[in-house]
């Protein structure tokens, strides 16, 4: 586990420059984290900021409108669950924000209501606590969202906490490379994917039909197509093209 240069339960907004090499040494270990250290991590970066909740959601598209969710809750797991059961609900501005923006905005926490609330700010408030939301944008060949929630007792201009968000905003990019490589670890385990699968596709990346691939790599372009058949089903996918664009997303290509 990281060393801090402060403690989170002795105030560490007191120090803002504290606060900020604290959360740049939560975002690094990431890069070696397993889940227990990423979990530690999250409520270890929501802390230091004085969240008193703090989810992040990775998600991906599976098709006729439905998502698959990977998060990671830490501090108040009642509060995590309620929020993830909103977004699984939908339709829900807090990802509709992510998708479209990639700047941090405070909105109303609620619990249930969550999803009611815009991002803007309109919404049912029932409560004194608030979210931010801090999208972490993927690049443009992955079609994921990346979304860091931090849910606290702040006011609207807390300016410990404002003067955090650019780092916070590191923080949600490391969580979202940290979420990508777990899924992509785990589908070139399920699908058994080789070096010569990726070579395949790379070529359909480019445009490259069975004729032209069988040449680049010394084949028939029937055993190019057979491959692509083999592969498509060990993907879970219908074509070569969804083949793509599901190693696209993890960052296999």
């Amino acid at each position: 586990m990281p060393a801090f240069p402060i403690d989170p339960k002795d105030g560490a907004l007191d120090s803002v420059p504290d606060a900020a090499l604290a959360l740049c040494t939560l975002a690094n270990s990431l890069v070696v984290a397993d889940e227990a250290g990423a979990v530690h991590s999250l409520e270890m970066a929501a802390s230091l900021g004085g969240a008193e909740a703090a989810l992040f959601v990775w998600v991906t598209p599976e098709g006729d409108g439905r998502w698959w969710f990977r998060s990671l809750a830490a501090l108040d797991p009642h509060w995590s669950a309620t929020v993830l059961r909103s977004l699984h609900e939908g339709p829900c501005t807090w990802l509709a924000h992510a998708a479209r923006s990639s700047e941090p905005v405070m909105v109303p926490s609620q619990g249930a209501a969550e999803r009611e609330a815009d991002p803007h700010g309109e919404g049912h408030e029932t409560n004194s606590r608030r979210s931010w939301l801090i999208p972490a944008p993927s690049p443009p060949s992955s079609d994921a969202l990346g979304l860091l929630i931090l849910s606290g007792g702040w006011d609207e201009g807390s300016a410990a906490t404002t003067q955090l968000l650019p780092v916070y905003r590191a923080l949600a990019l490391a969580l979202a490379e940290w979420q990508q490589r777990r899924a992509r670890e785990e589908l070139v385990s399920r699908a058994h994917l080789t070096s010569r699968d990726l070579d395949l596709l790379r070529h359909e990346s480019m445009g490259h039909g069975s004729k032209r691939i069988a040449a680049a790599l010394d084949a028939e372009p029937k055993t190019i197509d057979c491959r692509f058949h083999r592969l498509n089903a060990r993907l879970g996918v219908a074509n070569r093209r969804d083949a793509v664009r599901l190693c696209r997303r993890y960052g296999l290509l």
